[in-house]
C-alpha cells in the first residue's frame, strides 16, 4: 500500500541533531541521519500523502429514533458517510522520550452523505430522503509510535492515535422544515464521535501495516553475484527532542553467505549538517569491501588492450622497456594484475588513503605459445575521492606515490630506474583506469526508493565519511 510506504520513508528518514555529538546508536557502522528540515520535509510530504492516499475516507452508517415536536417518533438515518477532503492548517513532527509524534492541528474536512427518514401519521407511511454535507472544524490528530530493534529489524513495540473534532456545520438539502434541527439534535454528536473513531481506527490500522512493513525490510543488499551488504538494524533507535538516529550494520559481506564479516567500531564525531540529510559511513565499510572482494578474488585483472582498444604490444614498450622489445620484438602482450592482500583503508578529515599491494605479471605471445617473462612487485600509495551519482556513492582513485621492485625476470637485470619506469606506465595508464571505471559504477546508498537527493557535500571525518544531501520526491511511484 502506498501510504504504508510513505510511512516507512519517515521512519527510515533517521536523525541526528545538528550539532557535534558522538554516535549513540547500538553499534551501527552506517549511520542514517536527518536535520530539522528533513524531518520538516519527511512530515509535510507525510501528511500529503496521507490524505491523497486515504480519502475518501468512507464512515459507519448512523441510525436513531428521536421524538419530533408535532410529528411523533421518527426514524432517522445516515448513510453514504464520507470524509472527501481535508485541509491542514499546522502541523508538526516530535520527537523524545514517547517516540515518534506527528500531530495536525486546525484541520477541517468537508463530509457528504445521505439521509432518510420514515414515520407514520395516522394511516399514513411518510418518508424522505436526500443529501447533506457537514463541514469538519478544529480538527486535531495526534498519532505516536515507539520503535525497537528486534534481531536485526525494527518493530513498533507501542503505537497510539488520538483525533480529537471540536465542532461541525450541518447543511441540508431538501426535506421538511423540522428535518434540520432534528438531524443536528439526533446526529451532531454522534457525527462528531464517528469521525473521531473512524479516523482513529484508519491511522492504527495503517500503524499495523507499518509494523510488517518494517519487520519484512530486507537484511541484505546484493551488490553483484559475490558480494551483499548487511543491512541489519542495530540496536534501539536513540531519540531527543527534535531527532531520531539509526544505526545499521552496513558491512560487506559474501553474497549468500550467512556469515558476517565483523569488524570493531570506530568512533568519531559528526559535524554539523546544513542539508536535510546525512549518511555517515565509517572506514571499517570500506575495508569490509575490499576484504570480501579479495576473498572473493576479485582483484585481479588481464589487460590486453590499450585504454583505446588496440592490442598490446611489445613494439609500445621498445623505449621503455627496450630489452623486452628485443628478445620479443613486435609480438603481442599480456599484463596481469592482482592484489596480493586487501587494501587498507584509512578515512581522514582531508580525504581517503590506501595502500595497495600490486603484483604486476608481464606475459608475450611467442609463436601461438604464452610465455611470462617478468614479475613486479609494487606497493601503492593511493588517494580516493567520494563522489555521488544519483544515489550512488562512487569514486576515483589517484596514485600519491609507489615502490616497485623486480622479483623475476627472463630478460636479465634491469635498472631500478627501468622498473620504475615500467610500474609508472602500467599504473597510469592502464591499472588506475580500470580501477576507477569499476568505481564509477558505485554502490547503492542505504536510501528509500522513490525518493532522489540533490545539492550533495561529501565531507571527510576521522575515520568516516559523510554524505550530506537534501532530498526531492522521485518522478516514480512510491
Amino acid at each position: 500500500m502506498v501510504l504504508t510506504k510513505v510511512i516507512t520513508c519517515l521512519v527510515l528518514f533517521v536523525s541526528l541533531s545538528p550539532t557535534s555529538a558522538q554516535a549513540k546508536n547500538g553499534g551501527g557502522h552506517v549511520s542514517l541521519l536527518v536535520s530539522e528540515t528533513g524531518l520538516e520535509f519527511a512530515k509535510d510530504f507525510l501528511v500529503h500523502k496521507v490524505i491523497s492516499t486515504t480519502l475518501p475516507l468512507q464512515l459507519p452508517e448512523i441510525e436513531k429514533k428521536v421524538k419530533i415536536p408535532l410529528v411523533g417518533k421518527v426514524r432517522m438515518g445516515l448513510s453514504n458517510i464520507k470524509i472527501y477532503a481535508v485541509d491542514v492548517q499546522s502541523s508538526r513532527v516530535e520527537t523524545g522520550e514517547d517516540g515518534i509524534g506527528l500531530s495536525v492541528s486546525g484541520a477541517t474536512a468537508d463530509v457528504s452523505m445521505d439521509w432518510s427518514y420514515a414515520y407514520k401519521a395516522s394511516f399514513f407511511h411518510i418518508s424522505d430522503h436526500g443529501v447533506a454535507s457537514v463541514k469538519v472544524k478544529g480538527m486535531d490528530l495526534k498519532t505516536t509510535v515507539t520503535m525497537v530493534g528486534d534481531n536485526g529489524s525494527l518493530k513498533i513495540a507501542s503505537r497510539n492515535s488520538d483525533c480529537k473534532v471540536k465542532s461541525i456545520g450541518i447543511h441540508i438539502n431538501g426535506g421538511a422544515s423540522w428535518l434540520y434541527q432534528g438531524v443536528v439534535d439526533a446526529f451532531e454528536k454522534k457525527i462528531i464521535s464517528t469521525v473521531e473513531e473512524t479516523v482513529s481506527t484508519k491511522i492504527l490500522e495503517k500503524m499495523k501495516n507499518l509494523d510488517a512493513k518494517l519487520q519484512s525490510l530486507p537484511k541484505e543488499r546484493k551488490i553483484d553475484d559475490n558480494v551483499a551488504v548487511n543491512l541489519t538494524f542495530t540496536g534501539n533507535p536513540v531519540l531527543d527532542d527534535s531527532s531520531v538516529e539509526l544505526g545499521i550494520n552496513g558491512l560487506f559481506m559474501s553474497s549468500g553467505d550467512d556469515g558476517k564479516v565483523s569488524s570493531s567500531l570506530s568512533s568519531f564525531s559528526f559535524p554539523k549538517v546544513k542539508r536535510m540529510m546525512g549518511i555517515a559511513i565509517k572506514e571499517e565499510v570500506f575495508n569490509s569491501a575490499t576484504l570480501v572482494y579479495f576473498i572473493a578474488k576479485k582483484m585481479h585483472v588481464d589487460i590486453q588492450q590499450t585504454e583505446n582498444g588496440s592490442a598490446l604490444s611489445t613494439s609500445d614498450w621498445k623505449l621503455i622497456l627496450p630489452e623486452l622489445y628485443k628478445q620479443y620484438p613486435n609480438v603481442r602482450m599480456m599484463l596481469n594484475m592482482s592484489v596480493t592482500s586487501p587494501p587498507a583503508v584509512n578515512i581522514k578529515e582531508h580525504g581517503i588513503d590506501a595502500m595497495i599491494d600490486l603484483e604486476i605479471s608481464i606475459y608475450v605471445q611467442n609463436s601461438g605459445t604464452v610465455l611470462s617473462v617478468a614479475r613486479i612487485s609494487a606497493v601503492l600509495d593511493v588517494a580516493g575521492t567520494a563522489e555521488i551519482s544519483e544515489n550512488n556513492l562512487t569514486g576515483s582513485v589517484r596514485l600519491n606515490g609507489f615502490n616497485a621492485t623486480m622479483t623475476w625476470s627472463k630478460l636479465g637485470d634491469l635498472q631500478a630506474s627501468y622498473i620504475q619506469d615500467v610500474a609508472s606506465t602500467i599504473l597510469e595508464s592502464l591499472f588506475l583506469p580500470y580501477v576507477n571505471t569499476r568505481l564509477k559504477r558505485g554502490f547503492p546508498l542505504p536510501f528509500t526508493h522513490g525518493f532522489t537527493i540533490k545539492n550533495t557535500e561529501i565531507v571527510y571525518v576521522e575515520n568516516g565519511v559523510m554524505v550530506c544531501s537534501d532530498v526531492a520526491s522521485g518522478k516514480n511511484k512510491i
